[in-house]
């Protein structure tokens, strides 16, 4: 009678583990720069379209705009993409933010920067979005500029 090779099985359940793969974004640190807000945008991922696993980028609200409005155009090329959900909206202005110093205000910034979390957060686990190579570039190249 022969013994099981214990060796084959414990290869066998090495292999057969995948770590989940997931993505989080955490939007912080609002810093003015002369007459508009930056934003740090610091990701935390295991998906493979990604270089690293943990980095970070600034931008501007107008990145953001200039994001979403690209989205929304691949998603219009491809309208099947709908049954994986809509596209996330961006937190809007109001009228003191576009006529005055009111999105230089605090509950203004914070407001919008939890906007801004929800919203990359949402593209960038939906089945659709997240296989965009624009918002990889968005997420982790410093250099892109979308102004």
């Amino acid at each position: 009678m022969s013994t099981p090779d214990k060796s084959n099985k414990a290869k066998r359940i090495e292999g057969d583990y995948h770590e989940p793969e997931y993505i989080s974004i955490v939007v912080s640190d609002p810093t003015r720069i002369d007459e508009y807000i930056t934003y740090k945008i610091t990701t935390t991922t295991t998906f493979p379209e990604y270089k690293e696993r943990e980095f970070s980028v600034r931008r501007r609200y107008k990145e953001f705009v200039n994001l979403r409005d690209h989205l929304k155009q691949k998603l219009a090329e491809k309208p099947k993409a709908i049954k994986f959900g809509e596209l996330c909206p961006l937190p809007g202005n109001n009228l003191s933010s576009l006529f005055g110093q009111g999105r230089f205000e605090p509950e203004f910034i914070e407001e919008r920067r939890k906007g801004l979390e929800q919203f990359l957060n949402s593209v960038a686990n939906h089945n659709y979005f997240r296989f965009i190579p624009l918002l990889h570039k968005f997420l982790q190249d410093q250099s892109l500029t979308l102004l």
